[in-house]
């Protein structure tokens, strides 16, 4: 029987042509914009895991379990009435030296609970789930292609619509995998009725299975890298653009936060690798290149308030919004929060939306780049225009 270690050495030789060892030159890579990268968590973050209201009285109530860990030996955020779960140690570094922010209660307009519709709202920024272009394919359209990056295994819905796309550099980081693609299914062809092959069909399907029984949906991550292996991925993004000032738009997503059974040890594990990710960013960009960059941070949707009977959570509305940086106005709530009784509930069971994704997102645009009001609501139209705070 194959074991998982087994499996990642299988899965290294094909996955050597993706990684991105070393920084690619552009000509030029001066810039005069600040950067934005966009990370964006599939399959639904409950952000009041990761940053939790604990002087909330409803907190511990509505979460019995799910609270106990972080009202012991949370770490406080400021005089916000928040604490960092322990998983998430370096966001709260962060947090308290001036250099993150978080919206407690931001999401989209979706209200679907879908994944995917969830999902391609996000990504297309228009407020509708159909359209010719994503959000981050306007924005490049701005500023100039040549300045944009996806570290995607394929060009994003947020890159889609561009004439000529966006470069490509999946870093899959330690989580080495055959992506659910073509070239796994060429490799398995050309392995077939042989030891490898049957070697590796073993591994691909104890792979879904171990998910499956960890109680989270797989295909929400939509071929997502895990955030397992996301310290190893920021260092290496780190070194890219810090190699290349000139690549000032970047987008990155993560998979794995779908925790709808045993939530506990699964999102310590998750929060705490996705945070020393940060913090290896970071380091990795360097001082000056830190400063001149806005880091955004949100998922499709948050979770339910209540922790459901399998002590995990179901899909909600609201969510958790990070902006971290070296020059961000950090260390504060974005857009409020208004606690966790019935009657400041949407539904009677999620946070509400007291945040909108685009005018998050339209606030760094216009202090990285400068963008003017007419730029932004042609990225975003529809956008409410609110001073987030």
């Amino acid at each position: 029987m194959i074991n998982r270690r087994s499996f990642l050495k299988l899965s290294l030789a094909a996955s050597v042509c993706l990684q991105v060892n070393q920084a690619f030159a552009f000509e030029g890579s001066t810039d005069t914009h600040g950067r934005l990268i966009v990370i964006f968590l599939r399959g639904g973050l409950d952000g009041l895991y990761a940053f939790a209201p604990i002087d909330d009285p409803q907190f511990p109530i509505v979460r019995p379990t799910l609270s106990t860990t972080v009202i012991a030996n949370g770490i406080r955020l400021g005089k916000t009435g928040f604490a960092a779960h322990p998983s998430c140690a370096k966001l709260a570094d962060l947090f308290n030296a001036g250099e993150l922010s978080f919206a407690p209660c931001a999401g989209t307009t979706d209200k679907s609970r879908s994944h995917f519709q969830a999902q391609d709202l996000f990504e297309l920024g228009t407020g509708q789930i159909r359209g010719d272009t994503g959000f981050m394919a306007r924005t490049a359209k701005i500023l100039g292609i040549d300045q944009a990056i996806s570290f995607t295994q394929q060009v994003p819905l947020s890159f889609q619509g561009l004439a000529s796309p966006p470069e490509i550099a999946p870093l899959t980081g330690s989580g080495l995998k055959i992506p659910s693609n073509r070239l796994r299914d060429a490799i398995l062809r050309a392995n077939q009725n042989t030891k490898t092959g049957s070697a590796l069909q073993q591994a691909i399907t104890t792979e879904s299975e171990i998910a499956s029984t960890l109680g989270m949906d797989v295909t929400a991550a939509r071929g997502a890298a895990a955030v397992n292996g996301f310290p190893k991925v920021a260092m290496q993004m780190g070194r890219l653009l810090q190699a290349n000032p000139k690549l000032t738009l970047a987008f990155l997503d993560l998979g794995g936060f779908d925790t709808h059974v045993a939530e506990d040890g699964i999102l310590a594990r998750s929060l705490e690798n996705f945070s020393e990710g940060i913090a290896m960013l970071k380091d990795t960009l360097g001082s000056d290149e830190w400063k001149r960059t806005h880091v955004i941070v949100m998922s499709e949707f948050g979770r339910t308030v209540r922790e459901n009977g399998t002590k995990g959570t179901d899909h909600g509305h609201g969510g958790i919004a990070l902006l971290a940086g070296g020059k961000i106005a950090g260390g504060k709530i974005l857009g409020g929060f208004h606690g966790l009784s019935d009657h400041a509930l949407n539904e009677n069971r999620d946070l509400p939306v007291l945040v909108d994704w685009r005018d998050l997102l339209s606030d760094s645009m216009q202090k990285v780049y400068g963008f003017n009001s007419r730029n932004l609501d042609e990225i975003f139209p529809g956008r409410t225009g609110k001073n987030i705070g």
